[in-house]
């Protein structure tokens, strides 16, 4: 959620907007979206089966996570909760 810098991974909110509601065109709203489309779309990153990346960010990004953070991410978003500083 808020990143570890420490390893290249930054915080979904700095991106996609505060609470994930999404921010321009390349940055989605992240909030509300199932938890199983957040999972499957972050697995299709990791495989290199979507592509709709121009900068490799989200690839680079989702590749770094672990399954774990995957489904955490996925479940807090899906719940809808707010981003807390």
């Amino acid at each position: 959620l808020y990143g570890d810098w420490t390893r290249q991974i930054p915080g979904c909110v700095q991106c996609h907007g505060p609470g994930g509601a999404g921010a321009v065109e390349h940055f989605p709203p992240l909030a509300h979206q199932p938890a199983a489309y957040l999972v499957a779309q972050l697995n299709a990153w990791r495989e290199g089966t979507r592509h709709n990346d121009p900068n490799q960010l989200m690839v680079g990004v989702a590749k770094a996570m672990t399954d774990a953070e995957v489904t955490a991410i996925a479940d807090y978003f899906a719940a809808g909760q707010e981003v807390k500083p």
